[in-house]
C-alpha cells in the first residue's frame, strides 16, 4: 500500500473523510473472543460515489497485516455491523470482499496473543467509480485497482488488548 499511502498523503484537507469505527473501540463480538462480527463504520464528509475499506493490524510482526478488504460499496454514511463473509453480497449494503492475510473472505477479527495490545487501522477510500477487481482478490490486487481511483480518504485506529486468561478470576 506504499503507492496508495503516497497518494493520500498529498490530498487536500477538504477531501478528507471523518471515519469512526463503532464507539472508538471494538465490541467483544467484533474480536476473536466473541462472535467475530465486522464493526460498524461511520463516514462523514463523503462526496464520492463508492467506498473501499482496508483494515490492517498495524503492529503485526510482518508489518501491516490485512484483516479485511471491502470495495464497491455505494455511497453511504455508514457501513453496518456484521457484514456477510461472502465475496459478493447485496444486504444490508452492496459490496465485494477480498481475501485477507489469513486467506479467507471477509472480516477476520482481531486476535493478538493473550495479553498483547495492538492497533488496527481502518483505511476508508472514497472512489471515483467501482473498482475493476474480481471478488476474492488479495491486498496487492486491491492496491493496484485503487491507483487513480481515490477521491477522498480517511482512517481510524482502534486499539485492542486481548485479555490474558491468567489474570481472569
Amino acid at each position: 500500500m506504499h503507492r496508495i499511502q503516497e497518494q493520500v498523503e498529498h490530498m487536500p484537507r477538504e477531501k478528507s473523510l471523518d471515519v469512526t469505527v463503532e464507539s472508538g473501540e471494538f465490541d467483544i463480538d467484533e474480536t476473536c473472543e466473541g462472535l467475530e462480527y465486522s464493526p460498524r463504520i461511520d463516514i462523514e464528509n463523503l462526496h464520492a460515489p463508492f467506498l473501499a475499506v482496508l483494515m490492517e493490524d498495524a503492529d503485526h510482526p510482518t508489518g501491516n497485516f490485512p484483516h479485511w478488504l471491502l470495495w464497491n460499496v455505494e455511497q453511504a454514511e455508514m457501513i453496518p455491523r456484521n457484514l456477510p463473509k461472502q465475496e459478493v453480497f447485496e444486504q444490508p449494503v452492496r459490496g465485494v470482499q477480498g481475501r485477507n492475510g489469513f486467506g479467507r473472505i471477509g472480516y477476520d477479527a482481531p486476535c493478538p496473543p493473550q495479553g498483547a495490545k495492538r492497533r488496527y487501522r481502518f483505511r476508508v477510500f472514497g472512489l471515483v467509480d467501482k473498482l475493476d477487481l474480481r471478488a476474492g482478490a488479495a491486498g496487492r490486487e486491491m492496491e493496484k485497482a485503487l491507483e487513480g481511483q481515490i477521491l477522498q480518504y480517511g482512517e481510524a485506529i482502534v486499539t485492542y488488548e486481548r485479555p490474558d486468561r491468567k489474570n481472569i478470576p
